[in-house]
C-alpha cells in the first residue's frame, strides 16, 4: 500500500509540474508578439523559467504589439486558418527538432496530415518543360493512388504539377508556403489553393497574415519540405536553383543526432539541357538515387521510397 501510495503522489507530482511548466508557456497571442518585435525562434525556445517569465513579461508591456497580434490572431481564426504552438500535441512532431523551428506553425485545411508517415516530397522548378511537368505530375499521381501524402510548395511548374497530379485520383496533398495564408503565392494558383483544402488537404506556412513570399523565406520554406517527409524527388530544376537548397537542407539533416533519414531522388533523363542539368548534376556525383521516366514507385513497410526496376 505504502508503494502504491508513493507512486501516486509521484505522478501527483509530476502532473503539478506539467501544469506549472505548461503557465509558464507563452501563450500563442504572446509568442505572435515577440515574432512581430523580432524575436527570434531560439530565444523563444528558452527553456529557463526566469526567461520564460521575463519574455511574458516583455509582451504584456509591448501592448501595440500584442493588441496586433491578437488582431491577426483573430482574422486567421476566423477565415478557418489554426494557429498551434511549438508546445501544442497537434504541432508536427517532423518540426520538433529543428534547431529553427517554427514557434507557431499556421494551417489552413487538414491540420492532422502534416503528422503522417507516408508521405513523399516531388519538387522541382518554376521554368520547368513538358517532360519535367509530365514526371512531377506522374510521380504524384502515383503516390496519390496508393492513398500517400505529396508535399510541394504551391509554386508554379513542377510543384504545381505534383499537386495536381494527385489530387487528380483523389488523393490528398501539403502545400508547404512562404507567405502568410491570406496571401497566395503566387496568384495564379488560388484556385488550386482552394481545391487542395476543399479535398482535404494543407496549406501550412510559419508565416501569419500579411507576410509576403521573398526569396528568403521561400529558401527557408524548403527545410520545411523536407523534414517532413524521408523521400525527396526532384523532377526537373536547373543547377542553380531553389531546388537545390531543398537537397542541400536534406543532405544537411540526413543521418543527424535526431535519427532523420532523407533519401534523395532525381528524374535521370535521356536528352540533356539546361532545364535538368540539376537532376544530371546530382545523378552524377550520387547525390540522388535515380529515377527513371516510367518507373513504378512505392513506399515500403518503413515508408521509405522504393523505386521498381
Amino acid at each position: 500500500m505504502k508503494n502504491r501510495e508513493d507512486w501516486k503522489e509521484t505522478v501527483k507530482k509530476g502532473q503539478n509540474k506539467m501544469g506549472t511548466w505548461r503557465v509558464s508557456c507563452l501563450s500563442v497571442e504572446e509568442l505572435l508578439c515577440l515574432q512581430l518585435l523580432g524575436y527570434s525562434s531560439k530565444q523563444l525556445y528558452e527553456d529557463r523559467e526566469g526567461e520564460r517569465y521575463s519574455l511574458k513579461e516583455t509582451a504584456s508591456m509591448s501592448i501595440r504589439e500584442l493588441d496586433k497580434a491578437k488582431r491577426i490572431l483573430d482574422r486567421q481564426a476566423k477565415a478557418g486558418v489554426v494557429t498551434i504552438p511549438y508546445y501544442s500535441e497537434a504541432y508536427p512532431h517532423h518540426f520538433r527538432h529543428l534547431e529553427d523551428a517554427p514557434p507557431l506553425v499556421h494551417v489552413l485545411g487538414n491540420k492532422d496530415l502534416p503528422n503522417r508517415e507516408d508521405n513523399v516530397a516531388i519538387i522541382g522548378a518554376r521554368a520547368a518543360d513538358k517532360d519535367g511537368l509530365d514526371m512531377a505530375y506522374g510521380l504524384a499521381k502515383q503516390m496519390g493512388e496508393q492513398g500517400h501524402i505529396v508535399i510541394s510548395g504551391l509554386a508554379l511548374g513542377c510543384d504545381t504539377a505534383a499537386h495536381r497530379g494527385c489530387l487528380d485520383v483523389g488523393g490528398q496533398t501539403i502545400a508547404v508556403v512562404a507567405s502568410g495564408l491570406d496571401i497566395t503565392h503566387p496568384k495564379v494558383n488560388k484556385s488550386l489553393q482552394d481545391e487542395i483544402i476543399a479535398k482535404g488537404g494543407t496549406i501550412l506556412s510559419e508565416h501569419p497574415f500579411g507576410v509576403k513570399a521573398n526569396p528568403t523565406r521561400l529558401v527557408a520554406r524548403c527545410r520545411m519540405q523536407v523534414v517532413l517527409t524521408q523521400s525527396v524527388i526532384v523532377a526537373q530544376c536547373p543547377i542553380i536553383s531553389g531546388t537545390m537548397y531543398a537537397v542541400r537542407f536534406a543532405q544537411t539533416y540526413n543521418d543527424d543526432l535526431f535519427g532523420w533519414e532523407h533519401d534523395v531522388y532525381a528524374v535521370r533523363y535521356d536528352t540533356q539541357n539546361e532545364l535538368n542539368s540539376g537532376n544530371k548534376f546530382l545523378l552524377d556525383y550520387n547525390l540522388a538515387l535515380p529515377v527513371r521516366p516510367g518507373q513504378e514507385i512505392i513506399l515500403d513497410n518503413y515508408n521509405r521510397l522504393f523505386v521498381c526496376p
